[in-house]
């Protein structure tokens, strides 16, 4: 009879053989480590884990690039933590010279197994942020099971000590149960909001890299860049941070652009245009591809560094910390005489205070970009023949005004006759829609719609203490050892 230990030991077999086509001495390596990684494995696990994580690799990679990827394990991970250590010091020496620190996640099954390192990366700074219990896709969980495994994997960031705020899901795979687990545990954000940058021309690639850039697309869910897009939001609780794409694993991987200087220029022509928007751009770096990447990394860097206002390059956490302070800020207009306004800004000492098409009096002010002013004075007066704000009609519902609160507009309640007494009128009987695709799409239209604006109009800007954009750089730790990567065959069921 044959065991179901036996089963996996000729799954594992079969990948190694068929896939890898490695060396011997790799072969013997990596037979020995499988065998005996099998015989640890205890009941938790399903029999046909193996060729389930294999099945969906080869659908979403393709084969070809599904056989490269495993081809690289030997070469970006080791049997030990010494490449992976060197790796994460990449990553945060490169940002320290910034005077910043990286957000990492990890599942927490590689946590367990690598708590020093993890704490040690902590304490120069890094956030770490939790990646699952084993590196599963929570779309094919059911919300029982999601909730379940976020439990497990709090457990043990808890037990090795290791604080957390977020959550990024492999394969950056959210549903909407998911987000309901996320805020029930208490999270303060999440990153798996996929925003496409069009800097690769799809035309322009060979069918193989076409096809594994279009797969892409589809695994990450992602989502036309808009100037809303590239901001976080919140959904209740729980604060939605994006993440840019292409990331690392698409440009070097999936894409085969070997050199890094072209890499760091596609990564600074983003920058560009996240800094073009007031955005955020949220890079995925995973380590194992940190020293490879390093020079575009440093080429992203100084262009962030280069732009005439400054940008914030931070940690996920601190952006959701600021975020939630920003939450909390008001306006409050009132009409003084015909065409003079009394400000007052409820807000703290970071916040940024702009102003378009207006004369500000009593108050310093300094340049901005696309027309604008930063007023550095949170009273003070301005002289306006209309509202410098959103006239809102009495059919527009609640969540449309708590929206346009949050983008940082001033706000006030008006009847049809006074229309032209504001900058702009906003009347959304209907809301702003039932789906994910109608919310994203009118939320993004109406951000434009007052972003474009050419009428007088005061606003909260998106970041902190004088920052015209945001650039965090985070990493997804999956693996830290060749061990760690072909475990997830064991662990993990989708």
């Amino acid at each position: 009879m044959v065991s179901p230990l036996d089963g996996r030991r000729g799954m594992c077999t079969w990948i190694v053989s068929s896939l890898l086509h490695l060396h011997i001495g790799e072969y013997i390596n990596l037979s020995l480590l499988i065998l005996s990684s099998c015989a640890g494995v205890n009941g938790v696990f399903r029999d046909n884990n193996a060729m389930n994580l294999v099945a969906f690799s080869i659908k979403t990679k393709g084969l070809q690039n599904f056989a490269r990827r495993l081809r690289t394990v030997f070469t970006r991970f080791g049997f030990s933590e010494k490449k992976t250590r060197k790796a994460l010091y990449t990553i945060i020496q490169s940002l320290q010279a910034y005077h910043a620190a990286p957000t990492f996640f990890i599942p927490a099954v590689v946590l367990r197994r690598h708590a020093d390192l993890i704490s040690e990366i902590v304490d120069s700074g890094a956030e770490v942020g939790v990646h699952g219990f084993v590196h599963n896709d929570f779309r094919y969980l059911s919300r029982q099971e999601q909730d379940a495994q976020t439990h497990q994997a709090m457990s043990v960031f808890q037990e090795a000590r290791i604080p957390f705020q977020g959550f990024r899901n492999p394969y950056l795979g959210w549903n909407e149960d998911a987000l309901r687990v996320f805020a029930g545990c208490g999270f303060s954000y999440e990153s798996n909001l996929a925003v496409l940058h069009e800097v690769i021309d799809p035309e322009s690639l060979s069918p193989l890299l076409r096809g594994g850039y279009e797969k892409s697309l589809a695994l990450f869910q992602a989502t036309p860049c808009t100037t809303y897009a590239l901001r976080p939001h919140f959904e209740g609780s729980l604060l939605r941070i994006p993440i840019s794409i292409p990331d690392d694993e698409m440009l070097f991987d999936r894409l085969r652009i070997t050199d890094p200087q072209k890499v760091g220029r596609i990564c600074s022509e983003i920058m560009q245009r996240v800094y073009a928007c007031g955005g955020l751009y949220t890079l995925n770096l995973h380590p194992e591809r940190a020293v490879l990447g390093r020079r575009a990394l440093e080429i992203l860097l100084a262009t962030a560094r280069s732009f005439a206002l400054p940008v914030w390059i931070t940690r996920l956490e601190d952006i959701a910390r600021w975020w939630k302070e920003r939450s909390k800020f008001a306006w409050n207009i009132r009409s003084l005489s015909a065409g003079r306004w009394q400000v007052d800004a409820s807000c703290t000492p970071r916040a940024v205070l702009l102003a378009r098409h207006l004369q500000v009096a009593e108050a310093e002010i300094e340049s901005w970009v696309g027309g604008e002013c930063r007023v550095k004075a949170h009273r003070f007066t301005v002289q306006s023949a209309v509202f410098p704000g959103l006239g809102v009609s009495s059919h527009t519902p609640q969540e449309v005004i708590d929206f346009l609160r949050e983008q940082g507009y001033p706000t006030m309640m008006c009847a049809p006759e006074d229309v032209p007494a504001f900058a702009l009128y906003i009347d959304m009987p209907e809301g702003l829609g039932g789906s994910r695709q109608e919310q994203m799409q009118k939320c993004s239209e109406l951000v434009e719609r007052v972003e474009k604006l050419d009428a007088p109009l005061l606003r909260f800007g998106c970041w902190p203490d004088g920052n015209c954009a945001a650039l965090s750089i985070s990493g997804d730790i999956d693996s830290v050892t060749i061990q760690d990567f072909f475990l997830r065959i064991l662990e993990v069921r989708v």
